[in-house]
């Protein structure tokens, strides 16, 4: 049964500190319908030290997937979870990647399903409902202090709920005003139901009683394949083009800041799961999420039921006649041989089209018949193609006839070239074309025509179609703006990008790129988050050394990663407050940069590498660095020893230390620094990692009880 709390039980069993320190080889996998094997086994491969890079590990086939990865765990003693599974078919495609060395390796499954647990294994626990008292009781460590005057009421609300600890997580949001009126207006809604055999009328319950602009929002996760975890700035975007989120009360909020609110909202309804936060961003504070399959499965149902959308997903013989004006086609789903009968009575009716293809087998390379030409749907303001494969499937025709387009992406896409007719979106507002990473687009210089531009994300790699740069001075609305290279486009357009909110930018060591950068920059009313990664930088001559103290003034600036030659840092620079993350890679520092970096007030994650730093000795004093987070070492040759007094770094959760040939132990101060989580140790001398072991126990003594250490 879904909501029971298998998926809970086993995050419990996979967190507990006792068996995060006796496996320190772990995986979690969900394996829902439409599951990827070579997707799993990739992921896994991916998390383990190996020679392999990991384009070369997204070429390989399913076998050598599961080859490698049974000879990299080969002698580790690991835990893996796969999570939901709903049949045997995905044991039985990756059980032969694991190997059993007799080492006290174990693999935990979840299942709804009795007869698959007893196919895959005799060791079965099955999960019973709670009885009343427990119901209660669950609910009473959800909200806390619960007065006794309401326990009568209390006792009677839960026990609507059947014993299903997610239809109780979810009627506990409704319980938090605990006044006797509240408490029987929920019990009067919950009357019609003598004992629920399934949480979905909780969850109907729940989604009615949402506010009203929060309804479509949750509805809108439908769309999305069940499988699939849903990039947060994605569904941002889409439901900002969607117009779902209200233009009142902005209060000079962008659009995009009050749909993280609205996610926030659903996520704190426990009605989302968080999967990813973001530990450093100022501006996104979580990255990913994930609707509950019971949740999902209400959002499709209710979604068809009001016309709000229709999925798309080619089951044999199904008759659709298409009224919604949001439609979601599944291209993993469609078969060479497939005849979609669809009845489509108004074309012009459709407003959203949104592909997904989550396979990653080779390509096919038809189209549905019925949208194999796009110009039947004139009216279409959203087209959204995820993870399609173009170097087989050619672009859909007639796209370039969708004029009232407000929304396109190609996000995790195989596309090499952006076609110029595209620049006929002239309404276009949200343009996002982040390919996949191994994906180098051409873009033609057109770009400067879609004069509407709110939001624009260019890919990690990307070129002009000819040798000048790629203009974007008449983009005056773009709000955001993403992966902007400047060996690629001009920097000189950004002094006319007055409306800019979000900006990163690469500039490959050009002074007058970066002079024109931080000018823009410094001078921007509404930038709130900015990013520059500058390549290739020497600061051997005056001029670039007043470089480097301008951007380190720049009080615009939130991340910074520098490549090149600093020598040191301007002791008489009053470095910005505003930094959150920053990299210095191959700046030969002589003298020790933590006095400066260290008084940074926001700073949340800091890494030195590839001799960033070559003197003998760095010391983190008392006070230093009191919000960092994140701290990561690596190939500093001379780096003998390492010092954290007391108090510095009160905030520290993760520590890397790599390559690091001369450091000797690690700093006695880490021992004291009770919130850090992960300690990571790459490449380290045996010495070392002997040292590094018995620090462990001195350390989870002082209350790092979910400390895990991993020695890559």
């Amino acid at each position: 049964m879904g909501g029971i709390g298998k998926t809970t039980l086993a995050q419990s069993v996979y967190n507990d500190p006792l068996l995060v320190d006796r496996f320190r080889t772990r995986f979690w996998a969900t394996v829902s319908h439409g599951f990827q094997a070579a997707d799993i086994l990739a992921t896994m491969l991916l998390s383990l030290p190996s020679a392999w890079s990991k384009n070369e590990i997204e070429r390989m086939g399913m076998m050598q997937l599961m080859e490698n990865l049974y000879r990299a765990l080969e002698g580790r003693r690991y835990l893996v979870v796969l999570d939901d599974v709903w049949s045997t078919e995905p044991w039985n495609n990756l059980r032969f990647a694991f190997p059993d060395d007799n080492n006290g390796s174990r693999i935990l499954i979840t299942t709804r399903n009795r007869h698959v647990a007893e196919q895959i294994s005799k060791s079965v626990l099955e999960r019973e409902l709670l009885s009343d008292d427990g119901s209660w009781m669950l609910l009473k460590s959800l909200l806390g202090f619960i007065p006794f005057r309401l326990e009568r009421i209390g006792r009677k609300i839960v026990k609507h709920c059947g014993g299903l600890p997610l239809a109780i997580t979810i009627i506990a949001r409704s319980c938090r005003e605990m006044t006797r009126d509240n408490w029987e207006a929920i019990l009067r809604r919950l009357r019609g139901n003598q004992t629920l055999q399934s949480a979905d009328d909780i969850l109907a319950l729940s989604y009615k009683d949402l506010p009203f602009h929060l309804q479509p929002c949750l509805l809108y996760l439908g769309l999305m394949p069940c499988e699939q975890v849903i990039p947060l700035e994605k569904l941002y975007s889409l439901w900002v083009a969607e117009g779902l989120i209200s233009s009142k009360g902005l209060n000079n909020k962008a659009r995009i800041e009050v749909a993280q609110d609205y996610l926030m909202e659903l996520v704190d309804r426990s009605l989302v799961m968080k999967v990813e936060e973001e530990e450093f961003s100022v501006v996104s504070r979580l990255k990913s999420c994930w609707p509950h399959d019971l949740i999902h499965s209400l959002c499709k149902r209710i979604g068809k039921q009001e016309e709000f959308f229709e999925v798309i997903d080619f089951e044999p013989g199904n008759q659709k006649s298409l009224l919604t004006p949001r439609v979601a086609i599944y291209l993993n789903k469609l078969k060479g041989d497939d005849v979609l009968l669809l009845d489509i009575p108004d074309p012009r009716r459709i407003r959203s089209i949104l592909f997904f293809d989550t396979d990653k087998s080779p390509p096919k390379p038809t189209w549905p018949r019925e949208f194999s030409d796009l110009k039947v749907f004139p009216c279409t303001r959203v087209l959204d193609f995820d993870g399609v494969d173009f170097r087989v499937r050619k672009l859909p025709r007639g796209i370039e006839k969708l004029i009232c387009l407000r929304y396109l992406s190609f996000r995790g896409c195989y596309l090499l070239k952006f076609p110029s007719s595209l620049s006929n979106f002239v309404f276009l507002e949200i343009l996002d074309l982040r390919v996949r990473v191994s994906c180098v687009m051409t873009i033609p210089n057109v770009l400067r025509k879609l004069s509407r531009l709110r939001h624009l994300y260019f890919p990690l790699a990307f070129r002009s179609d000819t040798k000048d740069k790629l203009k974007l001075d008449t983009l005056k609305k773009l709000e955001t703006l993403e992966n902007f290279h400047a060996s690629i486009c001009d920097a000189d357009d950004l002094q006319h990008l007055e409306s800019l909110q979000i900006l990163t930018v690469t500039v490959d060591g050009n002074n007058l790129d970066l002079q024109n950068t931080i000018s823009f920059m410094n001078r921007s009313k509404y930038l709130r988050h900015s990013s520059l990664v500058v390549k290739f930088f020497d600061s051997c001559s005056q001029e670039r050394l007043s470089i480097v103290e301008a951007l380190l003034e720049c009080n615009a600036l939130h991340a910074l990663d520098m490549e090149g030659y600093l020598a040191k840092l301007p002791g008489h620079v009053k470095i910005s407050s505003t930094f959150t993350e920053m990299v210095f890679n191959g700046s030969e520092f002589d003298e020790d940069p933590i006095p400066l970096l260290g008084t940074l007030p926001n700073l949340r994650s800091l890494v030195l590498c590839n001799h960033a730093f070559v003197a003998t000795k760095m010391v983190c004093s008392a006070l230093d660095f009191p919000l960092l987070t994140s701290f990561k070492l690596a190939t500093l040759q001379s780096l003998e020893e390492l010092e954290v007094e007391i108090g510095a770094m009160p905030c520290l959760t993760t520590m890397i230390i790599e390559r690091c040939d001369k450091l000797e132990d690690l700093p006695s101060g880490l021992t004291k620094i009770k919130p850090i989580k992960r300690l990571m140790i790459g490449s380290m001398p045996e010495g070392f990692k002997s040292n590094v072991n018995k620090m462990i126990a001195e350390m989870r003594a002082f209350g790092s009880d979910e400390l895990t250490v991993t020695f890559l």
